[in-house]
């Protein structure tokens, strides 16, 4: 199997903001891309619901989360000046220098960089979310306040999606408008196959913030099995090179066994599940990585102890610089994983 990639959709699903608790705007966009005959719904919180049959529950739900992480207004300073606090875990270390889009309360999009001192004047000391401040060309509070600002407006990186070389894409919101890309992908194929299966689809909201934002879809659609599709952290950069693991670009998706986040188990997959997987994979020739990581963990994390209990797995593509403005991604992982993920639902109709 070889799944043409879109980039042209994934360019636009990197383009249109979708900070925590701000996902209207992606949501719609995703539902326009969903195939004609299918499904979709919206909840009170801003998850989109899709299936290909107009069903109250499905057996088998894949999720991916929406939102990105961004910065949000917490103060203007007398001089026009923005403060702002992190919105989920935005890189601090990729800020300075950086160029911004600021979303307004209007829905208006204005540039926005952030403040770096001059090499000459550098002290070499590193850089404090609280003393960053952020230029957007205002000379006073009043004139900011005139231009539509206010506290509480959202900040993304300015960084739209680029080709690298022959094979890696680049750019914001790689986590996880990848996974949002993989399952529109997959619904596409499972509409041209016409394959009669139990399946849902769910792009969740606020995973960058909290990981509980898939509940009430599983209240909802009652799956008995659920998948869920993110990024995960890549170790081959000279930085960073087999610090954790083998994990690495171009070697295929990766099945998640465990993570945590400060030193917390976060997840483990249902045993028979994750197996499964592995066993699909080899038997149809799909690269698969193995996942064991600490310092992250996604939207699947709570969803095994939901209803009456639920069977729980997650796939990842493996990205480099993760939460930064230049997230990178190997073209022939995502492919690899539209065809994995095809293939449980092969696997799930025929069981």
């Amino acid at each position: 199997m070889n799944t043409e990639l879109d980039l042209d959709l994934l360019g636009e699903l990197v383009s249109v903001p979708g900070l925590p608790g701000r996902e209207q705007q992606i949501a719609e966009r995703i539902a326009t891309f969903l195939p004609s005959g299918w499904h979709v719904h919206s909840d009170v919180i801003g998850n989109l619901i899709a299936s290909p049959a107009d069903r109250a529950n499905c057996k088998m739900l894949f999720l991916a989360h929406m939102d990105e992480v961004g910065l949000l207004v917490r103060r203007i300073t007398p001089q026009g000046f923005l403060q702002v606090e992190r919105l989920g875990g935005m890189g601090v270390r990729g800020l300075p220098g950086a160029r911004l889009t600021l979303w307004t309360a209007s829905g208006e999009a204005l540039p926005a960089q952030v403040g770096v001192l001059p090499h000459h004047l550098d002290d070499g000391k590193s850089t404090d979310l609280s003393v960053l401040y952020l230029d957007i060309g205002a000379t006073s509070l009043e004139e900011a306040l005139a231009m539509g600002v206010r506290v509480g407006d959202g900040l993304t990186w300015d960084a739209p999606l680029k080709r690298l070389g022959k094979h890696f894409v680049s750019g914001k919101a790689l986590d996880d408008r990848l996974g949002c890309f993989v399952l529109i992908h997959l619904a596409r194929r499972l509409s041209e196959s016409q394959m009669n299966t139990d399946v849902g689809l769910a792009f969740v909201v606020r995973e960058e913030i909290m990981f509980n934002g898939g509940l009430p879809v599983l209240q909802r659609m009652q799956p008995q099995v659920v998948l869920g599709v993110d990024a995960t952290l890549a170790f081959d950069t000279p930085d960073l090179e087999r610090a954790q693991s083998e994990i690495h670009l171009g070697s295929g998706p990766a099945l998640k066994w465990f993570d945590t986040v400060r030193g917390k188990a976060a997840f483990v997959p249902d045993w028979k599940l994750a197996q499964r997987i592995r066993e699909l994979a080899q038997q149809h020739g799909v690269a698969l990585q193995d996942e064991v990581v600490t310092g992250i963990s996604t939207i699947v994390s709570p969803l095994p102890f939901a209803l009456m209990g639920v069977q729980t797995a997650a796939l990842s593509v493996p990205l480099r610089y993760h939460h930064s403005p230049i997230e990178t991604a190997h073209l022939g992982d995502v492919e690899q994983l539209i065809d994995l993920l095809f293939l449980l639902c092969t696997d799930l109709s025929e069981s």
